[in-house]
């Protein structure tokens, strides 16, 4: 963990000189006006759609940057923020990780446009809060997305007589039925952040909510406990019933393993349910989608963008605008139908919603929720997926990976 924790110091230090440079170049870095993403997926570009097309009534021209993914997505803003050439809009999963961008200069607020929109009396508290940095806002939120779904292929379970499951136990159970029908049973992609989604699924349906919560609160004697040994256990009992051409897979072909019958299951997050929508599949006829088995809690994160800094008075002015359509009421009722995740502002129609999303909506009011470690601090989501990562892609034991979390977790 030495190497990963070595990452994280030169992450900090480069925040910092990006900062330093930011402060003693000429006040108009900006060149570039264009919005940098990584929604790139059928449902998401539909969902994007709808931002740019308001945002472009009022006569601007939105510029389009995407990417494959966000880690190249923000390592081209801020190899562009030293050039000058900052984008005008950056997505972020919005929380700990704008929050750190904020920290080290790299961001203007939008506080003049939230406070004249009043987007303190339409967001929920957590989101506000999120959203903001030093009482300011420097992000605009515009979904609240829900992360630890598992999407059954109906049809495919009915053709080999297995019954959806409702707990984990069933789940295991149902798996070797589905393979020996000549079918995949789970779907998993070969990109870290999809294997510690796995992750995310055994630990609730294994150990538990109240075990995930404590880990995703850094809680060691949690974290160091034999409870995690029984997460790995299960899941490397996962593996036999992937397939081999899972390596490099991006999520969006792993899901349509599931949309077109290959293969029974995935794990992922709200934004995989547009890809079956767009499918013409029906929720709860074709497909369903159900909260990690026997969980009962709903893990949440925040899609929003950010704003790259400018001391520019016109450049600003274009990142209100932008900040303005995002936050839009009607903009992100229509754009969450569309990728499959809530509208961030509270007082957004969610009438039309499938019972994926209103079975969100009730664990979301409910209580039973908690931040992703995708909304949490850089470093600890960095050793988890590490770790994580390197175990479903070695011999490593469940024992030894313990110990790796462990030892990463204390040299943050």
């Amino acid at each position: 963990m030495s190497s990963l924790k070595k990452q994280i110091s030169v992450n900090s230090k480069f925040a910092g000189f990006v900062a330093g440079i930011m402060l003693i170049c000429t006040p108009n870095l900006w060149a570039g006006g264009d919005v940098v993403h990584w929604w790139v997926g059928d449902a998401e570009s539909k969902a994007l759609k709808v931002i740019v097309d308001e945002f472009e009534r009022s006569g601007s021209k939105w510029l389009d940057t995407p990417h494959n993914d966000s880690e190249a997505a923000h390592a081209s803003v801020k190899s562009r923020v030293i050039g000058g050439n900052p984008p005008a809009a950056v997505l972020m999963v919005v929380g700990a990780s704008s929050k750190e961008w904020a920290e080290g200069g790299l961001l203007n607020d939008v506080d003049s446009v939230a406070k004249s929109e009043n987007w303190d009396s339409v967001l929920p508290d957590g989101v506000a809060s999120a959203s903001k940095q030093g009482g300011k806002y420097i992000a605009a939120p515009i979904f609240i997305s829900t992360v630890n779904w598992r999407y059954a292929n109906l049809s495919l379970l009915r053709s080999v007589g297995v019954d959806e499951p409702m707990s984990w136990g069933a789940f295991m159970t149902s798996l070797p039925r589905i393979q020996k029908a000549g079918y995949i049973p789970l779907a998993v992609g070969g990109q870290d952040w999809q294997e510690t989604l796995l992750f995310d699924h055994v630990a609730l349906g294994v150990a538990g909510a109240q075990y995930f919560r404590e880990l995703l609160d850094g809680n060691m004697n949690t974290i160091d406990s034999e409870d995690t040994i029984r997460v790995f256990t299960a899941m490397r009992a996962l593996e036999p019933f992937t397939d081999a051409g899972k390596a490099g897979r991006s999520w969006g072909d792993t899901n349509n393993l599931v949309i077109t019958g290959k293969a029974g299951y995935i794990f992922m997050g709200d934004w995989a349910k547009g890809g079956f929508l767009q499918a013409n599949k029906t929720p709860g006829q074709d497909f369903s989608c159900k909260i990690s088995p026997g969980s009962g809690m709903v893990l949440t994160a925040v899609d929003g963008f950010a704003f790259p800094k400018t001391s520019s008075g016109a450049d600003q002015a274009t990142q209100g605008k932008l900040a303005s359509a995002m936050m839009n009421k009607d903009v992100q009722t229509k754009a969450a139908l569309l990728k499959g995740a809530l509208p961030a502002r509270t007082d957004a129609s969610t009438e039309g919603f499938d019972h994926c999303s209103q079975n969100a909506l009730v664990l979301l009011g409910s209580g039973s929720a908690a931040l992703h470690w995708n909304v949490r601090d850089s470093g600890f989501k960095g050793v988890l997926k590490d770790v994580v990562s390197q175990f479903w892609n070695s011999d490593m034991s469940p024992e030894q990976a313990r110990k790796m979390l462990v030892d990463g977790i204390k040299q943050l």
